[in-house]
């Protein structure tokens, strides 16, 4: 088993998150420079196991296969909310009994 404390160097969101608000470029260098993941790339460059060619081949086969993964998603059938709720709780506390009955009437279940 292998540790890496890992640093997430985008936005918390994709929504107009702006993470120069609650982090400064210096921070983000420091991380850059102890990076367990750009450093075993680097490890790996320096004993020839891996190369520029292997990172792009690697991220394009990544992105067919979450792209097929997606369109495999998009053929499932939606999940009705009153299903979702309906089986989360033994008793439903009354805010989730009026949550179903509200999306009960909306989605035409008789519950």
């Amino acid at each position: 088993m292998i540790e890496a404390l890992t640093y997430r160097y985008g936005p918390h969101t994709m929504a107009g998150d702006d993470p120069t608000r609650y982090r400064t470029d210096e921070l983000t260098g420091e991380w850059e420079k102890r990076d367990p993941l750009i450093r075993f790339r680097f490890y790996l460059e320096r004993l020839g196991l891996w190369s520029q060619e292997d990172e792009e081949q690697t991220a394009e086969q990544a992105r067919a296969d979450v792209d097929e993964a997606l369109k495999q998603a998009d053929r499932v059938s939606k999940q009705k909310v009153t299903d979702l709720l309906g089986f989360m709780f033994e008793k439903p506390t009354q805010n989730i009994q009026e949550q179903l009955d509200a999306y009960s009437a909306r989605e035409g279940d008789q519950r």
